[in-house]
């Protein structure tokens, strides 16, 4: 739930300021707190394979959030999260059974019902308040393919690294994000109230980062998934509660159907 709160809050900033600044300001708030974190944590057995793992997982994770919070400053919030979560359960979950794990049938019924879900949510029409276009719902989509690869490679580290793989991944993500905000429009454009809003999520999406590492050294790769794939519970009702977003009655069925198909593609 705490990344449903960081998610949350970058969304709000990325509708003050460009996603590729806030993008910017919350990576670089995560790594300060990683930076902190990670001389608490015992590592004692770093090695090439999980510093390369935590690379590849800072690459896909910069051109996810900024693509997150590009589709969030064009849409409703309380859509397109539920849709980035469920393509990044999924993906997880048939990775898995590339590699041999089997899928069970209620699991079927979860994929299906995770595509109805984005089938129902993009649901959205002119004249019934402020429509999502398209764009929105394609970079939600690249969000969640994007947090996918984020996901997979942290499983590829090991509980001996510590957090030296989310380090790895700051210190590669946080200077492309900071080039390409300064490319696209600077990063010291944020107001003071917005510098707060990012460097707050920046704190949460770094707790949340640690505990999905631990998640994935220590558990099943699809169930480690889907059960992180629940922060839209958090991040639909903070948009709901603060932002009064308000869904059409398809929509919001598929919503509930994207919460429903996140457990069913996890039950082993």
């Amino acid at each position: 739930m705490i990344i449903g709160a960081s998610d949350f809050g970058g969304g709000v900033a990325s509708r003050r300021a460009s996603p590729f600044a806030v993008a910017a300001w919350v990576q670089a708030a995560s790594l300060g707190l990683l930076f902190v974190a990670v001389w608490f944590i015992d590592a004692p057995d770093i090695r090439t394979t999980d510093l390369t793992a935590g690379v590849v997982a800072g690459l896909s994770a910069t051109f996810s959030y900024v693509a997150l919070y590009a589709a969030f400053s064009r849409g409703k919030i309380s859509l397109l999260a539920p849709v980035t979560a469920t393509v990044g359960a999924v993906i997880p979950t048939l990775v898995g059974v590339g590699r041999g794990e089997a899928l069970a049938a209620v699991n079927v019924v979860g994929i299906v019902f995770a595509l109805a879900a984005i089938a129902f949510v993009t649901q959205d029409r002119e004249g019934e308040g402020e429509a999502t276009p398209p764009i929105a719902f394609g970079l939600a989509l690249i969000a969640g393919v994007g947090f996918s690869v984020f996901f997979l490679a942290l499983a590829e580290t090991q509980n001996g690294a510590g957090l030296w793989p989310l380090v790895a991944a700051r210190v590669v993500s946080v200077p492309l994000v900071i080039v390409i905000a300064l490319m696209v429009g600077g990063v010291t454009t944020l107001s003071n109230n917005t510098r707060l809003i990012v460097i707050a999520a920046g704190i949460a999406e770094g707790v949340s980062s640690v505990c999905a590492l631990w998640a994935y050294q220590r558990g099943p790769l699809a169930v480690a998934a889907v059960l992180g794939a629940f922060y839209p519970v958090s991040t639909v009702l903070l948009a709901r509660l603060l932002l009064d977003e308000r869904l059409r009655r398809v929509q919001l069925y598929g919503v509930i159907l994207a919460l429903v198909a996140i457990p069913l593609v996890a039950i082993p």
